[in-house]
Order: C-alpha cells, then structure tokens, then sequence
C-alpha cells in the first residue's frame, strides 16, 4: 500500500489501549498525521475544526460502543453533513453481529474491522478503503 504520510487519520475510541495500538501500526505503515477522540461528540469538534482550518480529515477509524456519542450516530451525523459525508469511515468495533454489520454498511460505512484484529487485518481494511477513495 502506497501511504501519504501527511493524510489525516483520526482515531475514535475510548479505550486508549486500542487508540495507542492502531496508532502504533498506522505509524509503522508510514503514516504520520494521526489525531485521536475518546468519543463521537470531541471526534465532531475536532472534524469541524480541521474543516474551518481547511485542514480537512482524510481518514476516520471509529468505535461503534462509545459514550455520549456511538460510531453508529457519528456516521449518520458525517453523512447528512455535506461537507463531512465524502471521509472514509472505518468502524473499528468487538460487535460482530451480523445485523450491525448490515446495519453499518446501511449507514454509509466505507469497512468493518472486528476486534481484537492484527496488524495485516487492520492494514488491508484501510488499503481496501483508500483504494475505493481513488477509484
């Protein structure tokens, strides 16, 4: 996978083990622009903020089990937004329902990631996902 070492990647979880570990992998890969939110409502903040800098986010890994804001409602959020609905959105999460797989991909998902995950799962997500970017 060819990396833009100064594409934005934003990580939302609030567990900051996983935060820390997918930070270390995108890092290895040769990624370099990697911002962190512990839920959806400061991942908002942080998405508006880069867009008011036009500095916009490239790239958005997101939990679906968060509090006061779950991945599943910041997708929606980002895809009403016409200025956010184009970011890729990776929802990295433990829930493997079938249904809530369904029901990501109905809500604009671009991949699904199923912890725990390695590194070359994690990695072929995101390449598949900046493939179909370029596309």
């Amino acid at each position: 996978m060819k990396v833009n070492p100064n594409m934005s990647i934003l990580i939302v979880d609030d567990d900051k083990d996983i935060i820390n570990y997918i930070k270390t992998l995108l890092r290895k890969h040769g990624f370099r622009n990697i911002h962190t939110a512990v839920n959806g409502v400061i991942a908002l903040d942080y998405i508006e903020q880069s867009f008011i800098d036009n500095k916009k986010v490239d790239m958005i890994l997101a939990d679906w089990k968060m509090p006061e804001l779950d991945g599943i409602h910041f997708l929606d959020y980002l895809k009403r937004n016409e200025d956010f609905s184009d970011i890729p959105f990776l929802m990295v999460t433990s829930d493997s329902d079938r249904l809530h797989v369904v029901e990501a991909i109905n809500h604009g998902v671009s991949q699904y990631l199923i912890k725990p995950f390695d590194e070359r799962g994690l990695i072929n997500k995101i390449s598949d996902v900046l493939k179909r970017k370029s596309a």
